[in-house]
């Protein structure tokens, strides 16, 4: 039903059928109903035939991750791992077909899978803040504190003991977000530095390369880099599951 949605909105088939129809409205022997008749069969096989040789709708494209707030150390970070690969997509681009270059290319490639992990732990950034801000408040430990101190001075108190407890739980909720938080800024720090240490050393390899006049002998030395973008990959697998964790016990 979406593809033939689409169709029936075209404004290009209602003006086809619209000349063609008012084409044979004019011709001798014709009028006004046959005219719109002929308009009618042309917009009819126009929308049939688009719904059905187009096949169905392409799904839409999945919304990309919230960004973190600016300013926050997590959008400081995927801020310049955006710029590290962008540097290393720029030497791609002006690469030929040399190991040195073809290397440069592979660099590159394998940085975007990186660049996307931390696009995704932005997103998570942005849960986790969202979720802090509403297990946290001002006064909450002073608030536990006293809470549990009138449930142990008056142990039969029912009510007590459950105002505390459920203070307690949110005091809980709160350290895990603020711990997972902590552990994916400090990823996003290391991968990000590790993508701009990346940039740097191609960069000097290929210096090295073009200027010392050696014959190329830093396809090695690159292959190993983008070993290091594979671990950097994996590392972060480990800190989006811990971050998904925290959001599950959260919610």
């Amino acid at each position: 039903m979406g593809r033939l949605r689409e169709e029936l909105a075209d404004p290009w088939g209602l003006l086809v059928a619209g000349v063609l129809g008012g084409v044979a409205g004019v011709l001798p022997g014709a009028g006004l109903l046959v005219g719109a008749g002929v308009a009618a069969a042309v917009y009819g096989v126009k929308v049939v035939a688009g719904a059905v040789l187009a096949g169905p709708s392409a799904p839409p494209a999945p919304a990309p991750p919230p960004r973190p707030p600016y300013g926050t150390p997590a959008a400081v970070w995927l801020k310049r791992a955006e710029d590290a690969v962008r540097s290393l997509h720029d030497m791609a681009r002006a690469s030929t077909s040399s190991p040195t270059d073809m290397a440069t290319t592979r660099a590159a490639e394998e940085s975007v899978a990186v660049l996307d992990t931390l696009r995704g732990l932005g997103g998570q950034s942005f849960a986790l803040g969202k979720a802090l801000a509403q297990a946290s408040s001002p006064g909450l430990d002073a608030e536990a504190a006293s809470l549990a101190a009138a449930a142990e001075a008056t142990p039969d108190d029912a009510s007590a003991r459950r105002s505390s407890d459920a203070v307690a739980d949110r005091i809980a909720v709160r350290d895990r977000l603020k711990a997972a938080t902590r552990e994916l800024d400090a990823r996003m720090q290391s991968s990000a530095l590790g993508l701009e240490g990346l940039v740097a050393r191609v960069a000097e390899v290929r210096a090295t390369a073009s200027t010392v006049g050696r014959l190329d002998p830093s396809a090695d030395d690159l292959a190993a880099l983008t070993a290091e973008v594979e671990g950097l990959r994996v590392g972060l697998r480990d800190v989006e599951q811990a971050a998904r964790q925290a959001l599950g016990q959260s919610g």
